[in-house]
């Protein structure tokens, strides 16, 4: 920032480091970047530079680029300033004539990102990477405007099929892939409403992935669609004998800057002045926004733009994560703010690094209301409902803004509000609509309130139902007598806590768990039985309508290419007739685990079979010593089986790590000759 890595032709001398990269975007090549690369090519310092070409100056909202150069010139550019090296790695590489380019320049897929960043490291003096990809989130705000065309196809992930090991979201970088939680724990979802079509998450290693062609989704039908807005009473509006504060709070990509621009078009309409102050930092998509919209009856009233310590009138609350933040909670305060809050909890960026990662929303629910009472609070879930009844959770936000207007929290009349939403011109009788539900809701909210999702809990709260589903599972993953093995060791933990006297079968559930995650391993019978039972079907339909051709992305062991600079297995998309082919395999699960089981050999199924064995004997062993003083132990003995997630080198991985953790724990629970035995990571 500032200085486009210049800075680095004073450090090289001086520091170990061979090579360095540096991300330049397009519009700061234009302006000045070209001056840093040609600085470095004087210098002769080992230097990187990848000039991100997305076509808009993303990081300040989508303007256009100074000069609109084109990837050929640029290219023809820095070839002509020394660089040795000059590769584009574009999204769509046929949109390129390699007739425009320098000589020397190569045009490759954007997926050799990483084998061309290794080998340039190596590469002595300037070198330069032409990253041609239009910023997926411009490309959503085009498609929002219809300036661009949509999006060919939508991503879906097969729920059962998915190991919730996050490896889409640590390929993509994005948290449209969501946490949905279903009865076999948190599993992994496509926000379709913020969905940027990059497709980056299909890379994620796992079966899971599907894309639909020529498919939407599917809107919901409203469940409360027979209301007349009009008959709604209407609140007092708040007079403005002085300025009113309103704070919002959201991530980018969502709207939180067209609701203050909506609240500053209506006070203008009304003859009222308005200064809305937009904090963006450099979110486009997912990061924290805030806009601060102050009010008042006349432009002098109305001082700086900044909401103050302590003086927010209004704090709506669209993402609940951002309000909680120690400097918007600095603005709130008790016998004077009244806050509108978002209940839904939507993942922050640390949700890549940790799949598990989970938030309380009631605790910062809590934090609000400690600030500003608890009778100054309204929580609603905005998002499930504005996702239900209007067909897109990105209308939350307006809904929000109809709840409180209802609540008499805006001092600005409804005709102005409505027709700053008709001047916005971005899905008007939606927007009306999500606003006259708000408005219901603050009225009768019983009316509009339903659970989340059928999405179901991954804490079952009776044990034995827990524990029948389980078996009920098992036997259409094999059959009968693999569903026994399972019941057999639950009766054993069972027993062992009576004869201990524990009384809350913590290890009861947590053994039904973890030993059902183990013997239900997705091999390749699992994986076709689950496309095949129809339970995907169902699901692909409730999600879109008009769907067209379908592809499964997928990483056959004999036919996957790897990656030349990772040696990782890469995926291959294959037509709807792989479905076919599902549907044959499934019927042959008999043979998993006999000597014609030919899946069966490799080392990732050997090791998923040991891993069954080294549990229950573990187990076995552990439950006869079984104690008031080392239940603990024994339940995160039992809870091992769920940090195992993930299919191929992400399994693996993840029972590498788990491996030392289990048998320390084993250790605290058997005797030393017993452990030993028990762990070994021979194949079986």
């Amino acid at each position: 920032m500032g200085g486009e890595g210049a800075n680095w032709i004073g450090q090289a001398p001086f520091t170990t480091d061979g090579h360095v990269f540096v991300n330049l975007g397009d519009g700061t090549y234009s302006h000045s970047g070209l001056l840093a690369i040609r600085a470095a090519a004087a210098a002769a310092v080992n230097v990187t530079y990848k000039i991100l070409y997305n076509d808009a100056v993303a990081m300040t909202g989508g303007q256009a680029t100074d000069a609109h150069l084109s990837v050929a010139q640029i290219a023809h550019q820095v070839a002509a300033e020394g660089a040795g090296r000059v590769v584009v790695l574009a999204e769509d590489v046929s949109r390129h004539d390699r007739r425009d380019f320098p000589a020397r320049a190569e045009i490759l897929d954007r997926r050799d990102v990483d084998r061309i960043q290794r080998e340039l490291r190596q590469q002595p003096g300037l070198t330069v990477i032409i990253y041609d990809q239009v910023c997926a989130a411009e490309k959503r705000r085009r498609r929002k405007r219809k300036l661009y065309p949509q999006a060919p196809k939508r991503v879906f992930i097969n729920d059962e099929v998915c190991e919730a090991c996050g490896d889409c979201s640590v390929q993509s970088n994005c948290i449209s892939v969501v946490a949905r939680q279903t009865p076999l724990g948190p599993k992994r979802m496509i926000d379709q409403s913020s969905c940027n079509a990059d497709y980056s998450c299909v890379k994620g290693f796992c079966p899971s992935f599907v894309t639909v062609h020529g498919a939407t989704p599917r809107l919901r039908q409203p469940e409360a669609d027979a209301f007349d807005a009009a008959a709604l009473a209407m609140p007092a509006v708040p007079a403005l004998g002085r300025p009113y504060n309103i704070l919002v709070t959201g991530i980018g990509g969502t709207g939180v800057i067209t609701i203050g621009a909506l609240l500053g078009m209506a006070a203008h309409l009304e003859g009222k002045s308005a200064s809305v102050l937009d904090f963006t930092g450099l979110s486009q998509k997912n990061g924290s926004v805030t806009s601060q919209v102050r009010l008042a009856a006349r432009q002098s009233d109305l001082g700086a733009p900044r909401i103050v310590a302590g003086a927010a009138d209004l704090l709506l609350a669209c993402d609940i994560v951002v309000a909680v933040n120690p400097a918007q909670l600095s603005r709130l305060r008790a016998g004077r703010t009244l806050a509108v809050v978002n209940t839904h909890v939507q993942p922050p960026a640390d949700f890549v690094l940790d799949p598990d990662l989970a938030l309380d929303g009631a605790d910062m629910l809590r934090t609000i209301a400690r600030l500003v009472g608890d009778k100054a609070v309204t929580a609603i879930d905005a998002t499930h409902i504005a996702e239900r009844l209007v067909g897109d959770s990105l209308f939350a936000n307006i809904f929000l803004l109809g709840f409180a207007w209802q609540r008499g929290a805006i001092p600005l009349g409804l005709p102005s509000i409505l027709r700053a939403i008709e001047l916005n011109g971005a899905g008007v009788e939606k927007s009306k609509r999500a606003f006259s539900l708000g408005r219901l809701a603050a009225t009768d909210p019983k009316r509009l309130e339903a659970p989340p999702a059928d999405e179901g809990t991954s804490d079952a709260p009776d044990i034995d139902a827990l524990i029948a589903d389980r078996h009920a599972r098992l036997v259409r993953y094999q059959d009968s007598r693999y569903a026994a093995r399972y019941e057999s060791l639950l009766d054993a933990a069972g027993a062992a806590e009576r004869g201990a006297g524990i009384s809350d079968r913590r290890l009861t559930a947590a053994t039904a768990r973890g030993f059902y995650k183990l013997m239900a391993y997705k091999d390749e019978y699992e994986v076709a039985r689950l496309y095949s039972d129809g339970d995907f079907g169902r699901k692909l339909n409730e999600q879109f309508e008009n769907i067209g051709r379908l592809e499964i992305h997928l990483s056959p062991p004999l036919l996957a290419p790897r990656d030349p600079a990772t040696g990782v297995p890469r995926k291959i998309a294959f037509g709807s007739w792989v479905l076919v082919l599902f549907r044959v395999l499934a019927r042959l699960k008999f043979l998993r685990g006999t000597p014609f089981d030919i899946f069966g050999y490799t080392a990732e199924r050997r090791t998923e079979r040991r891993l069954i064995d080294d549990y229950e004997r573990a187990l076995r062993e552990a439950l006869p010593r079984l104690s008031t003083e080392n239940v603990d132990a024994a339940v995160a003995l039992a809870e091992i089986p769920q940090a195992i997630r993930g299919y191929g080198h992400i399994k693996e991985r993840s029972i590498a790590r788990a491996m030392p953790q289990l048998a320390e724990l084993s250790a605290r629970l058997s005797d030393e000759r017993s452990t030993a035995k028990t762990f070994s990571r021979e194949p079986a």
